[in-house]
Formats: structure tokens, sequence, C-alpha cells
């Protein structure tokens, strides 16, 4: 499942929320590439045998992908 078209501020906000709560970065776009965070950003974060990814572009803005019950989690707790 994925949710998509999710505000900046509220991307940010979820992926430091869940990084606060003990999610930990599994991977992620490169700290060196010349356009993170400008072009192009991702995360995977994993806890508890969820796996969460986090995209973002700065056309499409945020975009989550994971499990249907964790998504729903999100979208209620974060009103997405």
């Amino acid at each position: 499942m994925m949710l998509e078209w999710i505000a900046t501020d509220k991307g940010n906000q979820v992926l430091e929320s869940l990084k606060a709560e003990g999610w930990q970065v599994k991977t992620q776009y490169s700290p060196f590439a010349f356009d993170k965070g400008i072009d192009y950003d991702s995360y995977e974060l994993v806890r508890s045998g969820d796996t969460l990814k986090l995209e973002w572009d700065n056309w499409l803005e945020w975009r989550l992908s994971g499990s249907e019950s964790l998504l729903k989690g999100l979208k209620h707790r974060f009103s997405l």
C-alpha cells in the first residue's frame, strides 16, 4: 500500500517522530548526494518486523509505502 502527495512539512514530521520513537534507519539516500533534500530523498525505516519506505521529491513531495495496517495507523495519527 502507498500514501502519496504528502506535504513536505507533514512528511518531515512523520519521519522525525518515528525516528524519535525508535524506528531505525535501515537505508537512506546518500547524505553526500548533491541533491539530497533538494530534488530527492528517501529512507527505509524498520522496527519490530515492520518496514516503512519514505520517498520525497520536489514534484510529488512525500510518498510512504508499507503494510496496510501500518499506513492506516500513520494516516489516522498524523492526519495524512
